[in-house]
């Protein structure tokens, strides 16, 4: 008889339905033993006390920070209020803070109060009495920023998992030999706004006061909006010959952030910092760049030049730093030659005549008193002549004819006329 190899064993539907009642409980108890990892560092239930502050010559204002940790699950800002805050300098001569909000210490000193080459420390204690002073940060002078410029690249963007156009800005550093090592740089990045109409008049409350046959205002039709960079950025000559370095990585830029279509400026600061201050932010800038990708560190907890006077077990967040500050400016004009974006639409009161200018004003009176629930004044007054030759008006708060409502201010950067950059401040 022949042998048929097609035919396979079968399986008892019994022992089957046991196997996976048996691989179902081994799942299921696996399971059970995964539990959230919570760090138990030592005062964690109150919150760990973190302390975000620099000393830095050229400044109008220095700042101090002082908060709690939040937990990761619940993140929340918690400033640590009512503290005593003040920076010493080796000689014993006290800067005194005041505190301008809850847990943010200010303090206006005199830039020639600063001296190159000279160690300060932050010294504060809480309203609870605790004690906390850093180490000493020399003050060091830093080299003028040498160069800054931008590639048209492709950028790989994690999120989207595919490579994005754009501008990848980049700084050159030339700085004496027996100069310090080790940099950081940060970037401001300021840009201009526009309304998309401009002013012929306002509505007070009380009054209208129009001018057709003038020249309209433009007084809210520019605006320059700022923020800072949130990446950071440091590099060390430790290893090289000579104090320089080139084509350091700073933001991208991709070809469709809407602050390009108009004017765009670049500030980028430079910090000498010394080597704690260094080794601190660049494990923060290794966090930062790695955090989200698949394969990640675990964060080094690098440790905080802060301290308790009392109690030096206590963990304690952030780091206290000092440095002098030079910056450069780097501007593009609408690069990718984009239309400006504004406003996508107008909440707006319109009406037309035919008539004279005196009609008009009494048809905006009109009009102004019909509407519920009328906008606060001032409320502002765009003209226009329509297709059939009307003259026509539009009541208005919105970033249609006011551009503070998109973002920013009117009042024009100092430097914003002009491209020469000063290398110390």
């Amino acid at each position: 008889m022949r042998r048929n190899n097609n035919i396979k064993p079968m399986v008892s539907v019994k022992k089957y339905s046991h196997f996976l009642l048996v691989l179902a409980g081994i799942i299921v108890s696996v399971l059970s033993c995964i539990s959230p990892f919570e760090p138990d560092y030592k005062g964690a239930e109150n919150g760990l006390l973190v302390v975000d502050g620099s000393l830095i010559k050229g400044y109008e204002m220095q700042v101090i920070n002082i908060s709690r940790s939040s937990s990761i699950s619940e993140p929340v800002y918690q400033p640590e209020a009512d503290c005593h805050v003040k920076i010493m300098d080796e000689s014993g001569n006290e800067f005194l803070f005041t505190e301008e909000s809850p847990g943010k210490y200010i303090a206006r000193i005199e830039d020639e109060l600063l001296i190159y080459n000279t160690g300060y420390k932050l010294v504060f204690s809480t309203s609870s009495g605790d004690k906390y002073e850093s180490g000493y940060q020399k003050l060091l002078k830093t080299a003028p920023v040498d160069s800054i410029y931008r590639f048209e690249e492709n950028s790989y963007n994690p999120d989207s998992v595919k490579y994005t156009r754009g501008l990848q800005f980049y700084v050159d550093l030339d700085a004496p030999d027996d100069a310090s090592k080790y940099y950081r740089w940060q970037i401001e990045e300021t840009w201009e706004v526009r309304a998309s109409l401009k002013i012929f008049g306002v509505y007070d409350g009380k009054v209208i006061e129009l001018d057709t046959r003038g020249w309209p205002s433009d007084s809210l039709y520019y605006c320059w909006d700022t923020r800072m960079v949130t990446g950071i950025y440091t590099f060390t000559t430790n290893n090289l010959s000579h104090n320089i370095l080139k084509k350091v990585p700073l933001h991208f830029k991709p070809y469709y952030s809407g602050d390009l279509t108009i004017k765009y400026c670049a500030t980028v600061k430079q910090f000498a910092l010394n080597e704690d201050a260094y080794y601190y932010w660049h494990q923060k800038e290794i966090e930062l760049n790695e955090s989200g990708q698949i394969y990640t560190t675990q964060p080094d907890q690098v440790k905080s030049n802060v301290s308790n006077i009392n109690n030096p077990d206590e963990k304690v967040l952030g780091f206290f730093w000092a440095s002098s500050c030079t910056r450069k400016h780097a501007f593009e004009e609408n690069p990718f030659v984009r239309n400006p974006i504004g406003p996508s639409s107008c909440s707006s009161y319109e009406i037309c005549t035919d008539q004279s200018e005196e009609e008009l004003i009494n048809l905006l009176y009109h009009l102004i008193g019909s509407v519920r629930h009328f906008p606060e004044p001032p409320v502002y007054i765009t003209v226009w002549i329509n297709l059939n030759g009307d003259l026509c008006a539009a009541l208005s708060k919105d970033g249609c004819i006011d551009c503070r409502v998109m973002g920013g201010t009117n009042h024009k950067p100092d430097y914003w006329g002009w491209h020469i950059s000063d290398s110390d401040w």
